[in-house]
């Protein structure tokens, strides 16, 4: 106990001599004690002073970890803890409590798989609405720096190296056609997919708001937010529609912006890929002023990409060597963040983004053909902006109010060719969504409890969301509109969080350390679509200080898209002799079936079910230490789809029964015929006559399908001190997923996960970085495990994509002078140069490789240096 002691009084006098002390030391009893509190917005350092004065209590904080900070107003009666950790929230430092003290420090590094969030109690995490406390979900949490020290040069490369998510869908790396993606990811964008149910199910908000939906799908754009505006990144790998409402199926993920930054820096990126293509070119500015009530932050971003092409990689030389693999484009992005304190404890806060992106891809139809022979040129054109003003007000005892209001637009204009025996059609799609809201919220305390004070959440607002479409092409001279519509939607919403905790550290009590539960729900109405209300229950459970037990259950739903909504009813007729097996009685020679696709009628929110349950280890004898395991299941329901595979072979299936009309009136085919806006597509080779008609079979899109997927996260983090300023920092994530799927009611499950272009069982990420006051060094292995290929016999199996990075950097190579404020860094990925395994394709034009799962990047090796002022 002297030991302990010793090293206590040791710590609180080098605080003292370094930074500042605000207080003598206190007893246990005085923290607990409460008082009343009625200070202005002004300097953090000041702020934690008068807290300390004020309550009689200690208070530790390094002046570095706090310069340049501001408060908010401090209003209303706490204890010492709640009153720290209500001026400290939202500045991104660490609360800690030692022995009755509170510690406030700057993170030593940010979890890099799932984290609790339980260091950050005085920040509100995404997760939660409620300021100070924990969320029941895991958080994940990924930094600007540990981003630039994993090699990344933009967000979309955080998509690759998240074990939670699945790189399928809308992202550069898809090269597209068939069943790896179609033409999903026309415009080149980068969109989250947790848990692989689909980028539409994972919503994206950047700091706490909504943006723009990108092109036809509801997956938000994350590439056109530049690296160096982002102060970190946050996931929720776990249903959170009754705090954030619709899309929230798979989880949310939040980019929060640097709001604040005094000087600037520069910065060249150049780098490439060892067997060709994919050559980088990447500048880079942020800077900004922070002064004593407010400051801003302003980067920008360009950056110049060549494609990499069939011809430029060996695995791919079935292929004509126009095919693209990795798309070329040229981008400019711009963020402006700020905020600025006013009179009467109001803070004016700004978020405003525009990003300009052009590429180019090249689709050759078949492998001996080039694309200006037969194949389809695209050049996207992608435009995006977002502007969100928010007023924040300190109101009486402790509570914290806020207004904001979002514009945002995403245009993408595509210039299309396609080639016919070298015949050209040019072709172009125009795809805008545009968000506007307004959104109100307020959190604060209501009442005591045992374990501190009761906190509420509400907040409630509307938005609309727009969605125009235009695709129009020349055919001999003139141009004809295949598709033409605008729709829009309001959305009006409402909803409450309430956090309780029910017993404190302070109580002593065995096998009960701390106990918190809480509740929410949301109420979303879109107009003319559906209205839906889910709730949520969470559990955050400490039988011991080293331990704690999250628990959370609630309801997701995801609304149809706009382009769900309008998609168009198509019609098809086919002779009865194609369908095989045959139902009975057969279809009689010379009649015909009349096939229903496209558009459906009556689509309704998808709905889910989901649950997590997390074991949280940081124990004490192993300083630095965290490990973490989490188990999840997902229900996913009324899923939007046709319920048909392989219609040809459906007809005779009885589980389509439903789905089937045979011998309809040839009034109601007429009717039926008369309604298809495109009209009817006869390929029988016989004149359309509705009494030869013999089955109406409707696989048009509907809420039908059912999707589980269910698995464990698991995660570690040690933070190793080491002499002379040194710090080693590893850490490992893996993630294992189950997933199956269900077209229509009576349907065996097909699994998902683990067949071709779907999410792996596996993926992990494991390793380590050093770092020194003028050096470090990073290194980490990622895999991403086999998959299937079931989509015919035999068998086979596509082997596990495995890389190694590395990143090492120099900084500060003099501390002043022309020298100093530089920092070069050298990146290599996919150290081993790794490539994909080959597929088996039907079509020999079909990239040769799952791009969903394995990339062609190969062998990467880039160079950068930014010079701070």
């Amino acid at each position: 106990m002297k030991t302990k002691g010793a090293l206590r009084a040791g710590c609180l006098v080098a605080a003292a001599l370094t930074s500042g002390i605000s207080a003598p030391a206190a007893l246990m009893a005085q923290a607990q004690l409460r008082a009343d509190y009625d200070l202005p917005a002004q300097d953090l350092a000041e702020a934690l002073r008068s807290i300390a004065r004020t309550s009689g209590g200690e208070v530790i904080f390094v002046a570095e970890a706090v310069q340049g900070r501001r408060s908010p107003p401090l209003q209303g009666r706490f204890t010492l803890a709640e009153a720290v950790r209500t001026v400290v929230a939202g500045t991104g430092l660490v609360v800690e409590t030692h022995e009755g003290a509170m510690l406030v420090r700057a993170p030593t590094s940010a979890p890099k798989a799932a984290a609790s969030g339980a260091k950050e109690v005085g920040i509100t995490v995404t997760g939660t609405r409620i300021r100070g406390t924990q969320s029941p979900s895991p958080v994940i949490v990924m930094t600007r720096r540990e981003l630039e020290e994993a090699g990344a040069s933009g967000l979309a490369d955080f998509t690759r190296i998240l074990p939670q998510n699945f790189s399928g869908g809308q992202n550069p790396g898809v090269a597209g056609g068939g069943d790896q993606g179609g033409q999903s990811n026309i415009n080149n964008s980068a969109t989250l997919n947790l848990r692989g149910l689909g980028p539409d199910a994972t919503l994206t908000l950047v700091n706490g708001h909504r943006i723009a939906y990108d092109a036809l799908n509801q997956g938000v754009d994350i590439s056109a937010i530049p690296l160096a505006a982002v102060e970190r990144i946050e996931v929720i790998a776990d249903g959170a529609s009754a705090l954030y409402g619709s899309d929230a199926v798979g989880g949310v993920a939040n980019i929060i912006l640097r709001r604040r930054y005094d000087g600037l820096q520069v910065g060249a990126r150049l780098g490439g890929s060892t067997a060709g293509g994919n050559v980088q070119q990447q500048y880079s500015m942020v800077g900004g002023a922070d002064w004593s009530s407010g400051g801003f932050m302003a980067a920008y971003d360009h950056g110049r990409t060549t494609p990499i092409l069939a011809a430029d990689r060996e695995y791919a030389s079935s292929l004509d060597g126009s095919q693209t693999l990795i798309q070329r484009s040229i981008r400019h992005a711009l963020v402006l963040a700020g905020q600025q304190a006013l009179t009467g404890g109001m803070t004016l806060e700004l978020d405003a983004f525009f990003n300009r992106r052009r590429s180019l891809k090249q689709t050759p139809f078949f492998a001996d053909r080039d694309v200006l022979t037969d194949g389809l040129v695209n050049r996207p054109l992608v435009r995006s902006w977002a502007v969100t003003p928010t007023l924040r007000l300190a109101l009486p005892h402790g509570w914290e109010a806020s207004i904001s209001a979002t514009r945002a637009v995403s245009r993408t204009d595509i210039d299309s060719r396609r080639y016919t025996a070298s015949v050209e059609v040019p072709q172009r799609l125009i795809y805008e969504n545009r968000t506007t809201g307004i959104e109100a919220n307020a959190e604060g305390p209501l009442f005591r409890l045992p374990g501190g004070a009761a906190r509420l959440a509400v907040g409630g607002g509307y938005r609309s969301v727009l969605l125009d479409v235009n695709v129009a092409q020349s055919v001999d001279g003139t141009v004809v509109t295949t598709r033409d519509f605008t729709d829009s939607r309001g959305v009006q919403f409402a909803y409450g969080e309430l956090s309780l905790p029910l017993v404190a550290p302070e109580f002593g009590l065995p096998l009960i350390h701390r106990l918190t539960v809480s509740a929410a729900v949301r109420y979303e109405r879109h107009e003319g679509i559906d209205e839906v209300a889910t709730p949520k229950l969470g559990l955050v459970y400490q039988p011991h200080q080293d331990v704690t037990l999250r628990a959370s259950w609630g309801e997701s739903f995801k609304v149809p898209t706009l382009d769900q909504v309008n998609l168009v009813p198509e019609g098809a007729l086919l002779p009865g002799r194609l369908f095989s097996p045959q139902p009975q009685p057969p279809i009689p020679a010379g009649e015909t079936v009349l096939l229903l696709l496209g558009g459906g009628e009556g689509l309704r929110a998808e709905r889910a079910t989901t649950w997590s349950t997390t074991v949280e280890l940081r124990p004490r004898f192993a300083e630095g230490l965290r490990v973490e395991a989490t188990y999840f299941d997902i229900d996913y329901r009324d899923r939007i789809a046709s319920p048909v595979i392989g219609f040809l072979a459906g007809l005779g299936n009885p589980i389509y029964r439903d789905l089937i009309t045979f011998d309809p009136a040839p009034e109601l085919v007429e009717s039926i015929v008369a309604g298809l806006p495109l009209g009817l597509d006869n390929i029988t080779g016989q004149p359309f006559d509705p009494v030869l008609v013999g089955a109406i079979f409707d696989s048009s899109i509907r809420n039908a399908a059912r999707e589980r997927a269910r698995g464990v996260d698991v995660a570690m983090d040690y933070d190793l001190d080491l002499s002379a300023g040194q710090r080693l920092l590893l850490s490992g994530s893996a993630s294992y997923l189950e997933s199956a799927r269900q077209l229509i009611e009576g349907q065996p499950f097909a699994e998902r996960a683990g067949r071709i272009f779907n999410p792996p069982h596996w993926r992990a990420r494991f390793g380590g970085t050093w770092r020194s006051e003028r050096a470090s060094f990073t290194a980490f292995l990622n895999y991403t495990g086999p998959v299937l290929d079931d989509r015919r016999a035999p068998l086979q199996r596509i082997a596990p994509f495995v890389t190694v990075d590395m990143s090492a950097s120099l900084r500060g190579f003099a501390d002043s002078g022309p020298l100093s404020g530089f920092e070069l860094r050298l990146n290599v990925l996919n150290l081993l140069d790794e490539r994909p395994d080959l597929i088996r394709n039907p079509n020999p034009g079909s990239v040769p490789y799952d791009s969903t799962n394995q990339s062609p990047v190969g062998r990467f090796i880039g160079l950068s240096l930014t010079r701070s002022w």
